[in-house]
């Protein structure tokens, strides 16, 4: 391992293992927040949560599917590392994506084997940007939208452990919202003083464009395709309200489904999912909403994710932290995860 890695793996501490310089991996007691604690279960429906409780050493938490306490954790010590984004690939590991806001910090990229809670990969260097995020393809590749001098870049890594990547994207505005779907890469560019805002496609694994839609000042806030990556629903927040739009980059035709500012996600079926704070969640298509449902905890909702598993629609919130499980068909509460020393931001789910 580099000196490079000795120094930015010292910070760590994944669950109840420490990696040091060496490469090698020893044991410390054992200080679990919860009790009892069930095995580590990492598979398809595993829940992955950003803890900021603690502003000194913040946490990711690993649920098993249908968990509501959490087996595994992974510390970020030092009030300076901020985790913001999240992703799983298919073949067992998590990346972590931290913004180190110190003066000498940068955006990293952490890969966890959840199978040992080995460090796999560590991508250090980039741009400082508490805007960074981490995405994964189909084929493991991981993507990561960073800062540029002017701009910003999309880098895509293979899923072979490389640290350098083999494809960038750059643009003269910057990448704050970024999906990966089926078959494309979508982006929300923002632009200087925020007049120049735009979303594009590319085409997965290439720097190929095959879409540019400006929306001026209005700035997408959240992000998602449907099954076949034909159709882009954007919340966009505008200068005197919040909406959400469909955009159908082969007719270039755009329509309004819903008013108001909510997260975003949606299913394999091409269902929309559009959690609006304080209290409610519309169930939408991709050419309009039908209904919604209320969720009476959900003070302000920080992120959504659908699992593979069976549907149900996981809702991260503050206010009164904690997961909310809810069946979007019925729109009942299966499930609410809420522990003491619990303020989640992020999640993601095991595909």
């Amino acid at each position: 391992m580099s000196r490079l890695g000795c120094r930015s793996l010292s910070w760590i501490l994944v669950s109840l293992l420490w990696v040091g310089c060496s490469g090698s991996v020893s044991t410390v007691p054992s200080q679990p927040l919860v009790s009892p604690a069930p095995p580590i279960v990492a598979g398809r429906g595993t829940l992955a949560v950003i803890n900021v409780a603690d502003a000194a050493a913040k946490r990711v938490w690993i649920f098993p599917p249908h968990s509501d306490k959490f087996s595994r954790e992974i510390i970020f010590h030092g009030s300076q590392f901020q985790p913001n984004s999240l992703a799983f690939d298919r073949r067992g590991s998590i990346y972590i994506g931290v913004n180190d806001t110190s003066s000498n910090g940068a955006y990293r990229v952490l890969e966890v084997n959840l199978r040992d809670f080995k460090v796999a990969r560590e991508i250090d260097g980039l741009r400082q940007w508490d805007r960074g995020s981490v995405g994964i393809d189909d084929q493991n590749n991981l993507y990561v939208a960073t800062k540029a001098f002017i701009g910003g870049d999309i880098k895509i890594f293979r899923p072979n452990r490389e640290t350098r990547p083999y494809i960038e994207i750059k643009d003269p505005l910057e990448p704050s919202k970024m999906l990966v779907g089926r078959d494309a890469l979508w982006v929300g560019y923002t632009g200087a003083a925020g007049i120049l805002n735009a979303l594009t496609r590319y085409r997965l694994r290439s720097t190929d464009q095959t879409w540019v839609q400006s929306t001026g000042s209005d700035r997408s806030a959240a992000l998602a395709a449907n099954p076949d990556d034909s159709l882009l629903a954007v919340v966009l927040s505008l200068s005197q309200k919040n909406v959400v739009d469909v955009f159908d980059p082969k007719s270039r035709k755009r329509a309004r489904i819903l008013e108001g500012f909510g997260r975003m996600t949606s299913d394999e079926s091409g269902n929309l999912y559009i959690a609006e704070r304080p209290d409610r969640v519309h169930v939408c298509s991709f050419s309009s909403c039908t209904r919604s449902f209320e969720t009476p905890h959900t003070w302000s909702p920080l992120a959504v994710a659908v699992s593979p598993l069976d549907g149900m629609l996981y809702v991260t919130t503050g206010g009164k932290p904690s997961v909310e499980v809810y069946d979007p068909r019925t729109g009942k509460l299966v499930m609410r995860i809420a522990q003491k020393g619990f303020e989640p931001t992020a999640l993601a789910i095991e595909p």
